[in-house]
């Protein structure tokens, strides 16, 4: 489900140690100096549908018939009265789906285990739900474990219950997770690893495995609003947006563009990961493409009703 579909509705504004390693992991993640857009899709770990059987049979079909990435989203709980109303439903209540959500670092780890070429994201981990430290060490376990097949997909976190229930002061999120990141990066580069910041304090240490991706896997944030692109440019690899309608997607890219500029920073250095819940035709992915993006996720998450139903529709609408 579009995670702030109403904001548009509302508003038209919302790498390693050689060159070598660089452009090799600039390709894989879908910034070759020849644009050719990725196609990623959701993994089923969501609702009643979610299973062993369903994830293992969808990660091995979607690296059978060609899909770049597979992804996973957070959510922690699904409270009954939201603090902050969902805004992509009437009546502000968050989708049927969110009562049961699988782990995505564990589903990621479990689809790496059954599949060998395929890239594993996250769209997104929440940054508030956990700490750096372990967070850290789990993502590049990943990492390791996949032959560095990893995107990190991280956000601030909208849902005010889900932040509070997790320990962290709603009004201080956003600080909080941009000290996350550069503590992540800390522990992800060279031993003895030291860090104090506002938030975490890490005593000078042997942290390990590092992630296999150098300096570490691409970062990319999800968001659409305040200093979303800002946190993008300072600390990350590109934007996930989730859930923009195509007709305002443009407008934001370039946004984002004008912003990576106005820091001095190269605009194509930075990728464009679009999340849809919709089924795009052959002309709204040339569009994509046409616009900047640089990889599409498929999200098929939602109103499931069968394994073969996926199945045969994740073959459907893959270009």
């Amino acid at each position: 489900m579009p995670e702030l579909l109403s904001c548009f509705q509302r508003s038209n504004k919302c790498v390693g140690d050689s060159a070598y390693f660089e452009i090799l992991s600039a390709i894989r993640f879908g910034q070759s100096m020849i644009r050719n857009m990725k196609y990623g899709l959701s993994l089923p770990h969501l609702g009643t549908f979610a299973s062993a059987k369903a994830i293992r049979t969808v990660a091995q079909r979607a690296e059978e018939i060609g899909y770049d990435s597979l992804w996973v989203l957070e959510r922690t709980l699904k409270p009954v009265q939201p603090k902050v109303p969902y805004p992509a439903t009437p009546d502000g209540q968050l989708p049927e789906e969110y009562k049961i959500v699988f782990d995505p670092i564990e589903c990621l780890t479990f689809a790496a285990a059954v599949t060998s070429r395929i890239r594993l994201g996250t769209s997104v981990i929440v940054l508030s739900n956990h700490h750096p430290l372990i967070l850290g060490r789990r993502l590049a376990t990943l990492d390791q474990l996949s032959n560095g097949r990893l995107i990190c997909g991280f956000g601030v976190g909208w849902s005010k219950d889900e932040v509070e229930a997790a320990g962290v002061n709603f009004e201080t999120r956003g600080r909080r997770a941009d000290e996350f990141v550069r503590a992540l990066k800390a522990i992800w580069a060279e031993d003895p690893v030291e860090f104090h910041g506002q938030f975490f304090q890490i005593p000078k240490s042997y942290i390990g495995p590092k992630p296999v991706q150098k300096p570490h896997p691409p970062i990319i944030f999800g968001g659409y609003v305040g200093k979303t692109f800002e946190r993008v440019i300072d600390h990350g690899d590109g934007w996930n947006p989730a859930g923009v309608p195509q007709e305002h997607l443009g407008g934001m890219i370039e946004g984002l563009r004008s912003a990576a500029r106005a820091k001095g920073k190269r605009p194509e250095d930075f990728s464009v990961c679009d999340r849809v819940f919709y089924h795009p035709t052959k002309e709204q992915f040339k569009e994509l493409e046409s616009m900047g993006v640089d990889q599409v996720i498929l999200d098929i998450s939602f109103n499931a009703s069968s394994l073969d139903a996926v199945l045969k529709r994740m073959e459907e609408i893959k270009p």
